[in-house]
């Protein structure tokens, strides 16, 4: 007859007990948040000495998003104890630390949680990270793939719109010109100013379209661009809107790319 699963006779001698099985850490190998604080800083002294991140990113991949709110916080509060970096430096070796990983989804939290305070320096790090031919079209590839996903779009454009980088938009004037022309509210707004920086008859003609958009700020901004950038087909279409525009302020910028004032 076999043993019941519990109970049984009191001078039966007990089973040992079975050694409890120690959870496996090795994922954690490197270590509490000030660990990965430390190695987050040697990154970007490497970074600043020029020669690269200075160790394997990928076997940091488990912990990139402890090396993203490290990031954050250093650009939150810079510590002069730690390389003398500024903001901005800061942020320029984060991103090309994030894109020499490809931690595309880390990129993206690092500017949604940079939004907005923290922005000024985001923007100036992103300018002279696209600068270097080295991270140029790694960058474009980032910001390509954030456009055509739409959940990430919006945090593209807000950068996109506040750096106003001629390289960075002529690289993604296909992406910029469909959501300027088919975006609404902010997006829009700032596709459109991210469109700001180009001289090419795509967004010219992107600019004229918008001129008889339903949005009043859609209109000031495309008649904004078009006040920088003076040419006839440009005078033709503000004369040619200017009896039907209903916003003043449209409405004098307008009259002032059509030569009427």
């Amino acid at each position: 007859m076999p043993k019941e699963t519990f109970g049984g006779d009191d001078d039966e001698e007990a089973a040992p007990k079975e050694e409890a099985k120690k959870p496996n850490l090795s994922r954690y190998s490197t270590g509490p948040d000030l660990n990965i604080k430390n190695i987050f800083w040697q990154i970007m002294d490497s970074y600043s000495e020029g020669k690269g991140p200075g160790t394997d990113l990928q076997g940091l991949s488990m912990d990139r998003f402890a090396i993203v709110r490290s990031a954050i916080s250093a650009l939150s509060r810079p510590s002069p104890l730690h390389s003398g970096l500024d903001a901005g430096h800061i942020a320029r070796y984060s991103i090309m630390l994030f894109l020499d990983a490809g931690w595309d989804d880390v990129l993206v939290e690092f500017l949604e949680e940079c939004r907005p305070r923290l922005r000024k320096a985001v923007v100036d790090g992103l300018e002279a990270v696209s600068r270097e031919n080295e991270y140029s079209g790694r960058l474009v590839a980032s910001f390509r793939a954030m456009l055509r996903y739409r959940e990430n779009s919006e945090i593209a454009l807000v950068y996109l719109g506040a750096m106003q980088d001629s390289r960075m938009s002529g690289e993604l004037r296909k992406e910029l010109i469909i959501l300027a022309r088919g975006d609404i509210g902010q997006n829009q707004l700032n596709a459109i100013w991210a469109l700001s920086s180009l001289d090419d008859d795509d967004t010219e003609k992107t600019m004229l379209a918008l001129l008889s958009h339903w949005d009043d700020s859609a209109r000031l901004a495309a008649a904004q661009v078009l006040l920088s950038k003076p040419s006839e087909e440009a005078a033709l279409a503000a004369r040619g809107r200017l009896k039907s525009e209903t916003n003043e302020e449209v409405l004098d910028i307008l009259k002032k790319i059509a030569g009427a004032q």
